[in-house]
């Protein structure tokens, strides 16, 4: 880390970042499934997780991981809780416990059916990706080829209305250039990236332009900063903290304070391979000496790390380099709140980035 705070700037990032209502617009599902994960967050002073629960693998592969993420949270309901509201999320902060909100990363689970929303909107799904990476039947995602040409199709269009209906926000982290402002345009509702950097910084598809940043703002959405290496640096084996807190720094010159936010979206691979272990629940190993990716049916993560690995990265690249330094997993959390601290952000700054921007859009949804 480049910065050094002194013993009284210290103790005012200590008490912010207790006060504050942390939240990661971006755990992956292994964050609530693994005890030594969630252990994790909790060490960070994390308060509210949007979990990625299922989206990939169709309706019934989403169902079934919502059911594996609530017999968690019963198993552990004396420290996490799931929630709906903006109001279960200050609650269960006064009652010491975690929030888990619902979200996915991938619409693809609506089995090109948009009546499905209805459903996940009784299970608590708040938040929900249109694409991923790859091509769906609403558009095209971040990796495609056709990314800057293709947009929302007549489905996608017909989705992101029904999802304003019923208050589930839409998510264009992954979604391509095309797509990204056809959902901007076609929706009611504030527009979300939660988590995706700047493109201006880290020339990676996966990251936003201005002018994308820009359209998102004008909605009242919130973007979320993350770790991930090659989103932070164009050398992603040079991410560190420091390079975070360049891209939080952009977006709020571009846009103002109350446009941006944090997600981690931290993978466990680098674990699974230092442990050679198995999470309960996972599928297929996910590491490089295990996964093999087909180029002909795909392979969700990998398949594109194949196709295009200037975007992210190779396969053996996810599981070999680690999130930027002093930041690589949620433990190490307070280093951001050090880190704006030390970047002079005041102390109602910090909340927002934290997670008040968070709470504001989920309210604006009707959430």
């Amino acid at each position: 880390m480049n910065f050094k705070l002194s013993e009284e700037q210290e103790d005012r990032a200590k008490r912010i970042h207790k006060d504050s209502i942390v939240i990661d617009a971006t755990a992956l599902i292994h964050t609530v499934t693994s005890e030594r994960w969630f252990n994790q967050a909790r060490s960070g002073g994390v308060d509210a997780l949007w979990v990625t629960t299922g989206g990939s693998a169709g309706i019934a592969g989403t169902v079934r991981a919502a059911s594996n993420v609530l017999r968690f949270l019963e198993k552990h309901k004396d420290v996490a809780v799931q929630v709906r509201t903006t109001e279960d999320i200050i609650k269960a902060k006064k009652e010491g416990k975690i929030s888990v909100l619902f979200a996915t990363q991938n619409a693809a689970c609506l089995d090109g059916d948009f009546a499905y929303l209805s459903v996940m909107e009784r299970l608590g799904y708040r938040v929900m990706g249109l694409t991923y990476s790859e091509s769906n039947m609403l558009g095209d995602g971040c990796g495609e080829r056709t990314r800057e040409v293709r947009g929302l199709s007549y489905f996608g269009v017909d989705v992101v209305h029904e999802m304003n209906r019923l208050g589930i926000l839409v998510d264009l982290a992954h979604c391509g250039d095309a797509t990204t402002m056809d959902a901007i345009k076609e929706s009611k509702l504030p527009c979300l990236f939660t988590h995706a950097n700047v493109r201006s910084i880290s020339d990676t598809s996966r990251n936003k332009t201005d002018e994308q940043i820009q359209a998102m703002a004008e909605t009242g959405g919130v973007m979320g900063i993350t770790a991930l290496p090659r989103m932070v640096n164009n050398d992603l084996r040079a991410a560190t903290i420091d390079g975070v807190l360049d891209h939080i720094d952009y977006v709020v010159d571009l846009v103002g304070i109350d446009h941006v936010g944090f997600a981690g979206d931290y993978t466990d691979s680098i674990e699974k391979v230092k442990l050679g272990e198995m999470l309960p629940g996972h599928g297929p190993a996910n590491s490089a000496s295990t996964v093999k990716a087909s180029p002909t049916t795909g392979a969700g993560w990998a398949y594109w790390r194949i196709k295009q690995p200037s975007m992210l990265g190779t396969i053996e690249e996810r599981d070999t380099v680690p999130y930027a330094e002093d930041f690589e997993d949620l433990s190490k959390l307070p280093n951001l709140t050090r880190g704006l601290v030390a970047r002079g952000y005041d102390d109602e700054s910090i909340a927002k980035i934290l997670g008040e921007n968070w709470l504001r859009v989920l309210k604006k949804g009707g959430v």
